[in-house]
């Protein structure tokens, strides 16, 4: 038997700890999209066109890349439902948990197409990771390029905000109502 004091990593309720490959895509899931947010950043002080070009490679793979592990994540969900809840929550706000994490899935998989789209349209070919060429999704058209970009803009701050807003409820869970939210997707040591 665990006792609570050996780690906050570890639940000892088995029931309520997710599949581990679902808290490892998670996290892969949350360093990826740290990493393709900060290449964007990174790329917009860069003068460099070789290098600005490379840094704009590595985004759309790693885009393309966190799109797959939200489909991953979505298939291991399917695979082990249902979930136990991990907390008791009122109906409204497991309603909202669950329609933010619909949010997320959707911006996961939607932001990388609208991105690939973006860069067919601007007439920039798409590999993932220089091994593979993919397809263009578009035809070139300046126009639909100038609304792709501010989509993939406005998509990637609302990604942003609802993972900040991710995490705060996470923490809240954790730190104020003190319940298992957080520590069912935390890794275990």
């Amino acid at each position: 038997m665990h006792s609570t004091s050996e780690s906050p990593f570890i639940d000892s309720s088995a029931g309520l700890r997710r599949p581990r490959s679902l808290v490892f895509l998670h996290w892969a899931t949350a360093l990826l999209i740290a990493l393709v947010v900060g290449i964007a950043f990174l790329r917009e002080g860069v003068e460099e066109k070789a290098l600005r070009a490379t840094l704009m490679n590595i985004h759309r793979s790693i885009g393309l890349t966190v799109a797959l592990l939200a489909m991953a994540r979505i298939v291991v969900r399917l695979a082990h439902r249902p979930l136990p809840p991990t907390a008791d929550m009122p109906p409204l706000a497991r309603l909202a948990a669950e329609l933010a994490h619909l949010a997320l899935y959707v911006l996961l998989m939607a932001l990388p197409l609208i991105g690939w789209a973006l860069s067919s349209a601007n007439g920039k070919p798409v590999t993932y990771f220089g091994l593979v060429n993919l397809p263009p999704l578009v035809g070139q058209d300046e126009d639909l390029a100038d609304d792709l970009a501010e989509y993939h803009e406005n998509a990637a701050w609302l990604l942003i905000g609802l993972v900040g807003v991710h995490a705060a409820a996470a923490l809240h869970h954790h730190f104020v109502r003190r319940d298992n939210v957080l520590r069912a997707m935390l890794p275990a040591r």
